[in-house]
């Protein structure tokens, strides 16, 4: 009982962080990490352990799901090359220079040491983008994190269960060739759980149990492929781009946007949970140093910190400069033009960690040699990076002054162009007061109110009405699929076109059934 009510109680107070978080414009993450270290300190705070494995699955499952829906498959072969630099490359480079740490400064083992750096080494796009999004920087940033964000995951987790191997000296199948085996078997596995989720959904079109599929196929998903020793990371993520890529057509607006507001709510509850579990465990690991360690232990925990941050800026600017230098001598088409060098700095500053690195701290083994180091120095890179990143990018992004991106609206506006001449081609062929009123975007509500014994009923106007966005879905899917709108200029309009269905339909089309 105490358990719920301080989960109870925690929940309650993320609600009034993310409203302060708003008003001082900060990332609502930086808040709740450091109300997690409040939290712990409370003399009535409860005594709450995780096992390894449910950490990663509660936590990591449905974060990855919920970035593969938003990410987009033709961004990442446009970017290949920046994203490759960022997200396997920066990760191995940074596990590298912080198991060095470990091991020079912190005395680990090697194995361990690695552990370390896999868990610091990926950050979380997730605090940067609500910076970047209020305060606004290029489309190429907000891609390159986004993609960074999904694909840094299933690098890190891979070495972090290398190391964790070798540091157990477990009898397992994770070795270099098992590995190997995991990653083609996962993303094998993920495109097989898509084709059979596609064909069973619509089932449960306009239930409630069409979300209730999506967490339960999500969990299974990472829970088998754990069983066969395949990556259940790489799994979830090509399940859940070919399924945001070939949902049917004709899927329900009303299960779309509704799935939307529930993972969104879901993914920010085990943030709060996450950042609750951290200050909890700093606490147990702090009072389980002997005094004499404390002082030392926080001291290494800031060099690690200090090492993941000179190194991810060191490579963004090294990248940069090759970028630059290809560009200049060969200018391939394959290479994107690369960004100016203010947006790199942002983009070197936006390496924040969040729940990724919080969730394989919880997953550490206890078996693993210095353990207590290693989770407090993840936790120190977490509050460290939130606390200097995501209070100081909002005023680098104004000093800087990147000026005004309008990329985005740029190609809305002849995306929006053609779906309005594709709805209105149904028209022509239609007479009578309906399509009059359509023309002239004009309702027949009142009518329906007015003489209609259901007065919510779908009115001819809606009919008619229905029929233009069926027609406009249809063409949007074309544009996205023959590559002439981005993904996410595909999501805006998307998201336009539920909204018009769902006010077009009859208030009882609208409610989700159990069944």
């Amino acid at each position: 009982m105490q358990i719920f009510e301080s989960l109870d109680a925690i929940l309650l107070t993320a609600l009034v962080l993310l409203v302060l978080a708003r008003k001082l414009n900060m990332p609502y993450p930086t808040l709740l990490a450091v109300a997690g270290l409040g939290f712990a300190a409370l003399p009535f705070a409860p005594r709450i352990t995780v096992e390894p494995h449910l950490a990663l699955a509660l936590f990591i499952a449905p974060a990855l799901l919920h970035a593969a829906y938003h990410t987009s498959p033709r961004a990442l072969r446009r970017h290949w090359f920046p994203l490759l630099s960022l997200a396997v490359f920066a990760v191995l480079i940074t596990t590298a220079t912080v198991a060095l740490v470990g091991v020079t400064l912190g005395g680990l083992p090697l194995a361990a040491a690695f552990a370390l750096g896999a868990i610091v080494a990926p950050p979380d796009a997730a605090a940067s983008e609500a910076v970047l999004g209020e305060v606004g920087i290029p489309r190429r940033g907000l891609l390159l994190l986004q993609g960074e964000s999904l694909l840094n995951d299933a690098t890190a987790l891979l070495l972090f269960g290398l190391a964790v191997a070798f540091a157990t000296h477990a009898d397992t199948p994770v070795t270099p060739l098992a590995l190997a085996a995991a990653v083609p078997g996962g993303i094998v596995f993920g495109a097989i759980a898509a084709w059979a989720y596609l064909r069973i959904v619509p089932l449960f079109a306009g239930t409630l149990g069409a979300g209730l599929a999506d967490f339960a196929v999500t969990f299974a998903i990472w829970l088998v492929a754990e069983r066969l020793h395949i990556s259940p990371v790489l799994g979830i993520v090509t399940f859940g781009m070919i399924v945001s890529q070939r949902r049917p057509i004709d899927q329900p607006a009303r299960d779309r946007l509704q799935g939307a507001a529930v993972w969104s709510a879901a993914v920010l509850v085990l943030n709060v949970i996450a950042f609750a579990l951290m200050g909890l465990q700093s606490r147990d690991v702090l009072v389980g140093l002997p005094a004499e360690q404390r002082w030392p232990a926080i001291g290494f925990a800031a060099v690690v910190l200090a090492t993941v941050l000179i190194t991810r800026v060191a490579w963004v600017f090294l990248v940069r400069f090759i970028e630059g230098a290809i560009a200049k001598r060969y200018a391939p088409s394959w290479l994107p033009k690369p960004p100016p060098w203010n947006a790199s700095m942002i983009l070197s500053w936006s390496g924040m960690r969040g729940l990724l690195t919080l969730a394989t701290a919880f997953a550490l083994p206890q078996s693993v040699p210095g353990r207590d180091l290693i989770v407090l120095a993840a936790f120190g890179v977490v509050i460290g990076t939130l606390v200097l990143q995501g209070l100081t990018l909002g005023p680098l992004i104004r000093r800087l002054d990147l000026g005004a991106d309008t990329g985005l609206a740029d190609e809305i506006a002849p995306a929006r162009k053609r779906l309005i001449d594709a709805g209105l081609a149904v028209l022509p062929a239609r007479a009578g007061e309906a399509a009059d009123a359509l023309r002239f975007r004009y309702g027949a509500a009142g009518k329906v109110t007015a003489e209609a014994e259901d007065p919510q009923a779908t009115s001819e106007f809606d009919v008619l009405h229905l029929e233009m966005i069926a027609c406009q879905r249809v063409t949007l899917h074309a544009m996205r699929d023959q590559g002439e709108v981005a993904e996410d200029v595909y999501r805006r309009l998307q998201e336009e076109l539920d909204w018009a269905e769902v006010d077009a339909r009859a208030f009882g089309d609208n409610i989700l059934t159990a069944t």
